[in-house]
């Protein structure tokens, strides 16, 4: 199903793009999907985002967008921390529970997530990689909170199989890459 958006519309220079808009063209960029995780035992929170990119290579660097509101927020604030997992195409099930209202918080985690016995960064079985990082710097952006990262632990999956990515409202696996 095709997604038609009306006429262009001039924004006055005071002015920013409705909202809806800005959904409605932003919902058209395939983007893949991360668990973002942070904090400790009663304090530890998980949210799914899509909103993750790399920034460096060298030094390596990561950036995250977090809305203000969001439990996680001030799990990630506070601790300084946070790992970013991201899902194959066999995880949209915890990809729709950690976007969810009622995702588990604090040490209902625990059943959700792993520890690295080598360096005891927290990992979700079965993720194509999770990745231990440590904020450098916030930002203000708008409702939400830039936190650029210094990635210090990068932990391959098990699994081998494709990304899940958020393409026009849903989630979808990656097209299967070329032989």
């Amino acid at each position: 199903m095709a997604t038609t958006l009306g006429p262009a519309r001039p924004v006055p220079r005071s002015a920013s793009a409705p909202p809806d808009d800005l959904r409605s063209v932003m919902r058209l960029f395939p983007t893949g999907v991360t668990v973002l995780s942070s904090g400790r035992g009663v304090h530890a929170a998980a949210m799914t985002a899509n909103s993750f990119v790399s920034i460096s290579l060298d030094p390596p660097r990561v950036l995250v967008s977090v809305m203000k509101s969001s439990r996680t927020h001030p799990a990630i604030d506070g601790s300084g921390e946070f790992q970013v997992h991201l899902l194959s195409d066999r995880q949209g099930d915890l990809a729709r529970l950690f976007a969810s209202r009622d995702k588990p918080f604090g040490r209902e985690l625990e059943e959700h997530f792993a520890t690295d016995g080598e360096t005891s960064h927290p990992y979700l079985p079965g993720a194509l990689a999770s990745l231990g990082c440590r904020i450098e710097e916030r930002f203000p952006g708008g409702d939400h909170t830039l936190f650029l990262a210094r990635v210090e632990h990068v932990r391959p999956g098990e699994d081998t199989g494709g990304a899940l990515l958020f393409h026009r409202g849903r989630l979808t696996p990656a097209p299967a890459a070329a032989q």
